[in-house]
């Protein structure tokens, strides 16, 4: 006569590991048929849970959104204020012998004036045209500026370029006749600009 053998119970235990049991009259001891840990139903309604719960936190959370908006208006302001300066080049004349011919200049002189663009100036050289020498003698002189007489007191018009200066070529003249001592004569200008 055959026996029947009772099913095998699986139990679930708190490790989550599924052993394998005899029933009633199941011969052997019990045994593990499976060491892969697998989740109650618990643990996973508490996943399926925690996922839309995440989304409503996530979406009460207030986004950064301005609460309104004001404007104004900054004002940069600049004053460039005109301005020049003047360069020098010497004049040199030709030797001259005492009550002889008039002479010119052996080597031009230059001034260079570098104004603010489309400032306007004026030039002065200060002084009598005199060179002065031994002992005080005193040798005349006349002096032209690209090419035009510029005679004692007046003034040479120029307009400011910017970067670039205005140059005024100087010659000059010492008149015969002038009996003189021998030796160097000079004369030091002032130059002016008013702008």
């Amino acid at each position: 006569m055959t026996r029947n053998r009772p099913q095998g119970v699986r139990r679930v235990y708190t490790d989550g590991v599924i052993d394998a049991c005899a029933a009633g009259g199941f011969d052997g001891p019990c045994r593990r048929s499976s060491t892969r840990p697998v989740r109650s139903w618990a643990s996973g309604f508490r996943l399926a849970m925690a996922v839309p719960l995440l989304a409503v936190a996530l979406a009460a959370i207030p986004s950064a959104v301005p609460a309104g908006e004001a404007s104004g208006r900054l004002r940069i302001s600049l004053v460039v204020v005109a301005s020049c300066n003047v360069q020098t080049h010497p004049v040199a004349f030709a030797a001259y012998t005492t009550g002889g011919a008039a002479v010119a200049t052996a080597a031009p002189g230059a001034i260079d004036v570098n104004c603010t663009r489309n400032v306007p100036a004026a030039v002065y050289l200060e002084g009598e045209r005199v060179l002065t020498g031994p002992d005080g003698a005193r040798v005349a002189y006349s002096l032209q500026a690209n090419g035009k007489a510029w005679p004692v007191g007046e003034a040479l018009h120029v307009q400011g370029r910017g970067s670039e200066p205005v140059r005024l070529s100087i010659t000059g003249t010492v008149p015969a006749g002038q009996s003189v001592a021998a030796g160097n004569y000079a004369d030091d200008k002032v130059i002016r600009v008013v702008y």
